[in-house]
């Protein structure tokens, strides 16, 4: 079989050769791995990470640095439309990805499974305020889509190999505001698992803070589903019905009781709350707008500066 390897990089130049190396030590020892190939995606590094990779000289190495920072998504989707091989494994560049579990996913690879994701074992070093989030995220995505329940627990899911059926189906979506972890669920296909345990970094910090996740999660709704309209819309029903009986209440208050209205602060509590209420439905409502106009001009994902 010939396999290809994304690894999407930003600022890892003290990571990156040790995790090609790594690749290539453990490629050797799976039989029927006939041609290996990495492609070493540069979202626009500061540290020299594309001269760190395309130092190493070597005939299986591709190194790709794209012009404008885009994210580690954008960075994948560079790569994997780069590789040409029946299967790609999509890995980060750090050191925590343990690669020593591709050949259980050739494994499952070879038994059918289209999309193989490679999932931490536990998730309980990290703190609570992510690891919680996450779960509780994932569980509510899928049943709000509507997507089939696969089993994988895709809250502890890092890396991925995919078919190239399932590559050519990423590349002929061409949206750009989407998630790509969203995406692959989104395609279906027949999905399988391994489990693997996660490694502490070699070296540097973490680029995946909490704003990014929230981003992700954020581009994940949006692109497949009209939930945050739908929110709206009700929560202004719901606002509207209410406003309606507070109306009437008003009303016959005012006509069979003559109670005098008083309480300026209530009303003007009340007239920011729904102010805010409004604010927040434009917002959601802006946003789609924002990225159904982006998707209109239909410019290109990414642009290659050199490889």
């Amino acid at each position: 079989m010939n396999i290809s390897v994304v690894i999407p990089v930003y600022n890892e130049s003290d990571n990156i050769k040790t995790t090609i190396r790594e690749l290539f030590s453990v490629a050797d020892k799976i039989p029927g791995i006939e041609k290996i190939e990495i492609i070493v995606v540069d979202d626009r590094s500061q540290d020299g990470s594309y001269d760190a990779a395309n130092s190493l000289n070597d005939s299986r190495v591709k190194c790709v640095r794209l012009s404008r920072r885009s994210g580690s998504h954008t960075a994948l989707r560079a790569g994997i439309k780069e590789s040409g091989n029946e299967a790609v494994l999509c890995i980060s560049a750090d050191g925590q990805d343990d690669p020593s579990c591709l050949g259980g996913m050739l494994e499952k690879w070879s038994g059918g499974s289209k999309v193989v994701w490679a999932l931490r074992k536990t998730r309980k070093g990290e703190p609570w305020y992510i690891r919680k989030p996450a779960q509780i995220f994932y569980r509510i995505i899928f049943r709000l889509l509507g997507s089939e329940d696969s089993g994988i627990d895709l809250c502890r899911a890092d890396f991925f190999l995919l078919d190239r059926a399932v590559v050519d189906a990423i590349n002929a979506c061409r949206e750009r505001n989407t998630s790509l972890f969203g995406l692959i669920v989104w395609l279906g296909f027949n999905q399988g698992f391994v489990e693997y345990q996660r490694r502490p970094r070699r070296s540097g910090r973490s680029k995946w803070n909490l704003r990014s996740r929230f981003a992700l999660a954020r581009d994940w709704i949006m692109a497949f589903s009209g939930l945050p309209l739908k929110v709206a819309s009700s929560a202004g029903i719901i606002m509207s019905i209410l406003g309606i009986f507070g109306a009437l209440y008003v009303i016959i208050d005012k006509l069979f009781f003559s109670n005098l209205i008083t309480g300026w602060a209530s009303i003007v509590v009340l007239v920011l709350f729904l102010g805010g209420i409004q604010l927040t439905m434009l917002g959601i409502i802006g946003e789609y707008l924002w990225r159904n106009l982006e998707e209109s001009r239909k410019r290109p994902l990414f642009f290659i500066e050199k490889k």
